[in-house]
């Protein structure tokens, strides 16, 4: 009961950093992982919080002790009524603080609703991680998204919902969400930090950046083109109406879903591939990918169900 509840802070950042490098492999740019950790809707991951699932189980062993008979640690849980509602804002001299583990409890709880008599213990875990989440988070507090400040007029939070909405791989959606936070080692970002000696592309002499790489470089505009007149005939519209900003900002609201998830669909498509194939890129070569891509999709219940007929538009190169 002396020591404390919690792992040593240089055990929780080892495993931190291993997330991290699982995460990002030697990147250079990265996500920071306290953004990682935050739920989806908030452009991040909902990365597993290491030090928010150390509590929780510390706080579920405290009950679990709480509620037997004959210990020692359940007659001090008893002696100071922890196993009840804590006052908000907790008396901290209730407990002595040399009882670690007893002193933490009655701290932590007084900021926890209790459990629902209908709630089951995976409901109660996730609201108890909730919970701890948002009272470190107002703790340490949160900058803001490097991406947020350099396009504050656009609205995230529809940017993030799409993202999580598009019926896509996991890889694809990694790849998309690495280039709408901008992570991508174009060379415009590499010379800013003097990595390379010129921010000019490899290929041709414009600037390097990461809207040049998926719709202006080779024959990306070709493929951009050919994506915009796909995206016009599903939405019924004509393709200069389709922005540029949809690929790396995807804010829009398209109604009914399964036309918008065709939507996000051929966008995520299009940034994978050109990730995947930047030496290559071919108008020839991306039309056949797009109808493997989609063919695929349609092979699975769920993917038919997602978007309809409104991928019929691709098609393969032969046709």
């Amino acid at each position: 009961m002396h020591k404390s509840p919690l792992p040593p802070s240089d055990s929780i950042r080892q495993i931190n950093a291993a997330i991290s490098y699982f995460v990002w492999k030697g990147a250079i740019f990265k996500v920071p992982l306290s953004t990682l950790q935050k739920p989806k809707d908030n452009g991040a991951r909902a990365l597993m919080h290491v030090t928010a699932k150390c509590m929780i189980l510390f706080i579920l062993n405290m009950e679990r002790q709480s509620q037997q008979t004959g210990t020692l640690a359940a007659g001090w849980i008893g002696k100071w009524n922890l196993h009840g509602r804590s006052p908000n804002r907790p008396d901290i001299t209730r407990v002595p603080r040399k009882l670690e583990y007893l002193h933490r409890y009655n701290i932590e709880a007084a900021y926890i609703p209790t459990r629902g008599t209908l709630e089951n213990n995976k409901s109660y875990r996730r609201r108890l991680y909730e919970c701890l989440l948002i009272s470190i988070n107002a703790a340490v507090g949160q900058p803001k998204m490097r991406i947020r400040n350099l396009w504050p007029g656009t609205d995230w939070e529809q940017v993030w919902k799409n993202l999580e909405a598009a019926p896509i791989k996991e890889h694809v959606r990694s790849d998309w969400y690495q280039a709408i936070h901008d992570l991508i080692p174009t060379n415009v970002r590499l010379h800013r930090i003097n990595v390379t000696s010129t921010d000019k592309c490899q290929r041709c002499v414009e600037a390097d950046t990461l809207e040049h790489r998926l719709i202006n470089c080779g024959e990306g505009k070709l493929i951009w083109n050919y994506t915009k007149t796909a995206i016009a005939t599903m939405l019924r519209t004509i393709p200069a109406r389709i922005p540029n900003d949809w690929l790396l900002r995807p804010h829009f609201k398209i109604w009914p879903d399964k036309r918008k998830h065709a939507v996000l669909w051929t966008l995520a498509q299009l940034v994978s591939y050109s990730f995947q194939h930047r030496t290559s890129l071919t108008l020839q070569e991306y039309m056949d990918f797009l109808f493997r891509s989609r063919w695929k999709l349609l092979t699975n219940r769920r993917g038919r169900d997602s978007v309809g007929n409104y991928l019929a538009i691709v098609k393969p190169t032969y046709q």
